[in-house]
């Protein structure tokens, strides 16, 4: 009987001892993750769904706040308009409504609606199932209350975008669509930071049919997030969106229609992005559609700001690029952007 009894002891003490270096390299790796990504900054700072957080005065600018149905947001309005139409902006998964990019182009001369997507009242709580009727109230709003709403730019970003582009393709009054870091396809909804069940739009009460990114395979969703969660890396994202755009068999269903776009489009995309895929999804959009103009920066991510990886739902995310590409793009792009606009809306 010692034998055995020896044995297991023996045994018990190895994978005691492989744990207790298993944890300790885990340790380490979390420190290392630690001292090399602790200055990452949050996307958003504040809490985007508090109206008390954004200005009701700024200088030359006259701000509204909209409470139009389930248009919630506001109307920037320059008191020196130079520009024709109106911009609509809508933010990204972190539920803005991209207020900043409204004030930056009201201070232009252009007239500049910020509109939150979710989370607001008569919205959707989450991003999950948005109504892409939304719109509707955003078309009464400007109908009833903008005497020169022609023509109508919107701009969006990332979540935003697949929201934006999803739009164009539905609403003609659309003239213009501006996608920092386009979608080329509808997928899951985000429920408190983490994948839904369910698609991130509906259109006429039906769910628009969508890729699921829960269907990315095990050991990438491991790879990729659960285990940089453990240890303080930086989520990939880009990674668990193409393996489950790899295992849906009936991706090209689940693609955004933009062949139906009459608008013109214009694409500001980082070659280095890796929240997604941005670039080849943008690549995507331009082959079914003539309309759509291109711009990509290398060595520039997914916004183009930062050293590459920032804080968002309480976990580090690899956004891509570095410091001076990520620079270089913000400040090609605002060129690039500043000329589009100009030219379809006139002065």
């Amino acid at each position: 009987m010692k034998k055995p009894v020896k044995v297991i002891l023996t045994i018990i003490a190895v994978v005691f001892c492989i744990g207790l270096i298993g944890t300790g390299v885990i340790f380490g790796i979390i420190m290392y993750n630690n001292n090399k990504y602790g200055n990452a900054e949050p996307i958003m700072s504040y809490d985007v769904t508090d109206i008390s957080q954004y200005p009701t005065e700024l200088y030359g600018i006259d701000v509204k706040h909209v409470d139009n149905g389930s248009f919630q947001g506001f109307h920037l309005i320059p008191e020196n308009k130079l520009y024709k139409g109106i911009i609509v902006c809508y933010g990204g998964s972190e539920g803005s409504p991209f207020f900043e990019v409204a004030q930056q182009y009201a201070e232009e001369g252009y007239e500049t609606l910020a509109v939150f997507m979710f989370g607001m009242k008569n919205q959707p709580k989450e991003l999950v199932k948005v109504p892409l009727e939304q719109f509707e109230d955003v078309l009464d709003y400007i109908n009833n209350n903008i005497e020169d709403g022609s023509p109508i730019t919107v701009m969006a970003a990332s979540k935003g975008a697949e929201y934006a582009l999803n739009l164009a393709a539905r609403y003609n009054e659309i003239s213009n669509v501006i996608l920092l870091a386009p979608v080329a396809y509808s997928f899951s909804g985000l429920s408190s930071g983490d994948t839904s069940s369910s698609s991130s739009w509906t259109w006429k009460d039906e769910e628009v049919p969508f890729v699921d990114i829960q269907k990315a395979s095990g050991s990438v969703i491991f790879n990729k997030m659960i285990f940089p969660m453990i240890t303080g890396a930086p989520v990939c994202f880009k990674d668990i969106y193409n393996a489950a755009l790899e295992a849906d068999n009936e991706k090209d269903n689940k693609l955004i229609p933009a062949q139906n776009v009459k608008a013109n489009i214009l694409m500001i995309v980082g070659e280095d992005d890796q929240m997604m895929n941005t670039y080849e999804m943008a690549k995507l959009i331009q082959s079914q559609n003539d309309n759509a103009v291109l711009h990509s920066y290398k060595n520039a991510g997914h916004i183009f700001s930062g050293d590459g990886v920032a804080i968002e739902f309480d976990m580090r995310i690899r956004l891509g690029g570095d410091i001076d590409g990520n620079r270089r793009a913000s400040e090609e792009c605002a060129t690039v952007i500043n000329d589009f606009l100009s030219s379809h809306h006139g002065k």
